[in-house]
C-alpha cells in the first residue's frame, strides 16, 4: 500500500537529483535549503512505469485524478498529478505521519500553491512545553522562519492553513500547557 510517507521519501529523492536544477535554483533564490529542511520536488512523473494496483491507491490517496487528456500509447489512462513541478513540504498530524502535502508549483507564469487535503500541521504538531508559539500565514514563511534558526529553545512555529486557523491548529494550541504567549506573523 502506497502512503503518503514513501511518496514523500521519493520527493525527498527528487530534489536531490541532478536533473532538479530549476527547483535548487529557485530554493537558493528564496533562502531555503533542502538539507535542512524536510522539502521534496515532484516532477509529476511518480507513477510512471507504476502497476495499475500501485497507481488505484495514488488515486486513492488524492495524489492522482483521471484526466481525459489524450495519450499517446491505447489502452493508457491519463492523470492530473497534485503539485505537478513543484516543491512538496509535508504536514503532519499528532503522531507525526505525514497526512498531507503542500505543493508550491513555481514555474509557471503565476506560482500556485495547493493543499492536497485540510489536514495536518506543518512543520509539525508544536512541543507541549512550548513557551512561544509563532503562527504564520503560510507554509512558506513558516519555512523561512525555520531556516532563519531565530527561535530559541520552548519556542514553536506553526503555519496556518491558507491564513486560517482550523480545528487541528486550535487543537494543538490548547495542548500546549506551558505556553505564554502566540506572536502572529502576516504578511
Amino acid at each position: 500500500m502506497e502512503t503518503l510517507e514513501s511518496l514523500f521519501l521519493s520527493f525527498e529523492t527528487g530534489i536531490r537529483s541532478s536533473k532538479a536544477i530549476k527547483p535548487k535554483e529557485y530554493l537558493k533564490e528564496i533562502g531555503l535549503d533542502y538539507n535542512e529542511l524536510r522539502i521534496g520536488f515532484n516532477s509529476g512523473q511518480f507513477h510512471h512505469r507504476e502497476s495499475q494496483t500501485t497507481k488505484d491507491e495514488f488515486e486513492a490517496l488524492g495524489v492522482l485524478k483521471k484526466s481525459d487528456a489524450g495519450v499517446n500509447k491505447e489502452g493508457l489512462t491519463a492523470y492530473t498529478v497534485f503539485g505537478r513541478y513543484g516543491l512538496v513540504f509535508p504536514l503532519l498530524n499528532e503522531q507525526n505521519r505525514i497526512v498531507n502535502f503542500f505543493a508550491l508549483r513555481f514555474d509557471m507564469e503565476t506560482q500556485r500553491e495547493e493543499y492536497l487535503n485540510e489536514t495536518g500541521i506543518y512543520p509539525s504538531h508544536p512541543n507541549r512545553n512550548t513557551k512561544r508559539l509563532y503562527l504564520t500565514t503560510t507554509v512558506m514563511e513558516c519555512a523561512s522562519l525555520l531556516q532563519s534558526k531565530t527561535l530559541e529553545n520552548r519556542d514553536a512555529v506553526m503555519a496556518m492553513h491558507n491564513g486560517k486557523l482550523l480545528t487541528q491548529h486550535l487543537e494543538a494550541i490548547k495542548s500546549l500547557h506551558e505556553l505564554e504567549e502566540i506572536i502572529i506573523i502576516k504578511n
